[in-house]
């Protein structure tokens, strides 16, 4: 389990974006889903054509612990701006009941005070899709920047008024309303190192704005961003000297992603994703990209919202009965956005939305079989969502554990591929699978990556792009026309650094349950959902995978023996 005093970074952040898929980058469409596309149906619409039928899950329920529910759809769930103007009221109210030393009347100002905060840092969250829905529109991505910084200067205000109650004559009040390790958050608070890691928080997010606008465009300008990185890498550098880090990859890592292992434990990720995967690439990228050229797979597929829908619905329903209920509440209250839009921010992600207590996925099409991944990915993500909430305010995820929810959930679609994909269905799995082993290879290389870059001392354009082409080269990439740029095009190094090790390190035990599942289907579907059944604000990746009995490559040699058994399976032989 987590300790609890591992939560101070939520309160610098306002939602993080959860996932990009790690994908090969070939396209790669279905055209044969005509059953899918002639008569798409609602699971709404197929209830009421024909009484339900009986369906064989894999696994049964008992596996979560169900949350209270309201029936209100996204459409519904509007907030506009909120300042912090708006918010001072609620602090003041907390400084009037420590004065009159009543307990209850402090309760209640703290009770709605930290409500409040939720419901700025939820309006912020719903700015930002929007933002994403049309990332060209500067006025937008304003207004969404405007409101971050609103949760950023609201939280501080919070902190600074709790604070102060900690020095008064009535500082018991704290520990009567509070838990020790929070009391000590507050106590410790200080405004002038605050107010400066807030004006560096707010260079930040301009900053990322900027890479947004520039991904938005037709062609994102290279260069261009590799000098918005440049100064990402400079603020974020100034932020872990001021948190007293001894680099900003151990502050990342610590504060941003609460991990149980160091920057230095991760290099046992990088031997493994260059010894052990990185070989599959090699050997099965170019005969598996020949077999889909082949297989008359174009890219143009016609794919649509709603046969990505229809095939989420069609292998959750044979998962088990609480995995169904899950993604008819999904559906039926339109908890996402897959559309498809020449303006969208190129990128896919789950976000949770606080003051309504449900989770929301966002994603950007590309009219290939990626759009099928991609949101069996993001509904791992979204299940373990809707079983188990989150804490806005004290939450810290294990992003590996989550990784490892939403990964997994792609391969447990594996066993569904014929009924979904016809005869194309051998090689799109053998695509998935290698995706997978792309995720522990990229992973591990980013990683490598911007552990070095923020190491340097004076970073210059020229060393950016000479790093990545060293480490490009170890991990067995054969180097093409810009190849030096193409990290300029993965969103998370500019808006989530150091995150990409999670995809690492949960891939390579989503490959383990695998090859779990070709063994036996029902054991991987019930080691996959008490895997899910475990909140990443509560356990760690270690924790799920000493309980379920899969493999911490960080202890145990286990890259080598599943690439193995990967081989030996034919995983990636198309006939």
């Amino acid at each position: 389990m987590k300790l609890r005093t591992r939560i101070l970074a939520l309160m610098l952040c306002v939602s993080v974006l959860l996932s990009l898929c790690g994908c090969l980058p070939i396209p790669i469409v279905q055209d044969a889903l005509d059953e899918l596309r002639e008569e798409p149906q609602t699971a709404q619409e197929q209830t009421q054509a024909e009484p339900e039928e009986e369906i064989e899950t894999l696994a049964g329920d008992g596996y979560f612990e169900p949350l209270a529910r309201d029936e209100r759809s996204y459409d519904e769930m509007q907030l506009g701006e909120i300042t912090c103007e708006a918010y001072a009221p609620y602090c003041e109210a907390i400084t009037r009941a420590a004065e009159e030393n009543s307990q209850e009347a402090f309760h209640r100002a703290c009770f709605e005070a930290e409500q409040m905060l939720v419901k700025i840092d939820t309006a912020a969250s719903l700015l930002a899709l929007e933002s994403d829905r049309d990332a060209t529109d500067e006025a937008l991505a304003e207004r969404a920047l405007r409101q971050t910084q609103a949760y950023y200067d609201a939280a501080d205000l919070y902190h600074q008024t709790l604070h102060e109650v900690s020095e008064g004559e009535h500082s018991r009040l704290l520990s009567r309303e509070f838990e020790t390790w929070q009391v000590e958050i507050f106590k410790s608070y200080d405004q002038e190192s605050s107010q400066e890691s807030m004006d560096l928080s707010a260079q930040e997010s301009e900053l990322v704005r900027q890479y947004a606008a520039l991904s938005a465009q037709e062609e994102l300008d290279v260069d261009a961003a590799a000098d918005v990185y440049l100064e990402l890498v400079k603020v974020r550098s100034q932020m872990a000297e001021l948190a007293g880090s001894a680099s900003y990859a151990d502050y990342a890592y610590s504060a941003f992603y609460s991990r149980d292992y160091t920057p230095a434990d991760a290099q046992k990720i990088w031997q493994t994703a260059k010894e052990d995967f990185a070989p599959l690439l090699t050997k099965y990228s170019d005969t598996l990209s020949q077999a889909l050229s082949d297989s008359g797979i174009s890219s143009t597929g016609g794919i649509t919202g709603q046969n990505v829908i229809d095939a989420l619905l069609y292998g959750t329903a044979r998962m088990s009965p609480e995995v169904r209920e899950a993604a008819e509440y999904l559906v039926e209250h339109s908890l996402y956005d897959i559309s498809y839009s020449e303006k969208k921010l190129p990128t896919g992600y789950t976000s949770y939305l606080y003051s309504f207590d449900v989770p929301f996925i966002f994603n950007c099409p590309y009219d290939s079989y990626a759009d099928y991944t991609d949101m069996f990915h993001e509904f791992g993500h979204w299940l373990a969502g809707y079983y188990h909430g989150s804490d806005a305010l004290y939450g810290v995820i294990d992003y590996d554990l989550s990784e490892l929810q939403s990964q997994g959930m792609e391969v447990m679609f594996l066993q569904f591929y014929e009924d979904l994909f016809g005869d194309d269905a051998e090689i799109l799995r053998a695509q998935t699978l290698l995706n997978l082993v792309y995720s522990v290879v990229t992973g591990a290389m980013y990683d490598e990556f911007q552990q070095r870059i923020y190491a340097e001392s004076d970073l210059t354009k020229d060393r950016l792009l000479d790093i990545y082409r060293e480490v490009y080269a170890s991990y067995g990439f054969e180097p093409y026309d810009g190849y030096e740029y193409e990290w300029t095009e993965v969103i998370h190094n500019f808006q989530q650094p150091l995150y990409y090790i999670s995809y690492a390190v949960s891939a390579i035990p989503a490959l383990e349950l695998y090859a779990r599942s070709t063994e036996s289907p029902n054991d991987a579907m019930d080691t996959y959902l008490r895997v899910a059944s475990m909140s990443d604000e509560d356990y760690f990746l270690t924790d799920a995978l000493r309980e379920t009995g899969l493999t911490n490559s960080m202890k145990s040699p286990i890259g080598d023996v599943i690439a193995r058994e990967l081989e030996e399976s034919g995983a990636f032989d198309i006939s």
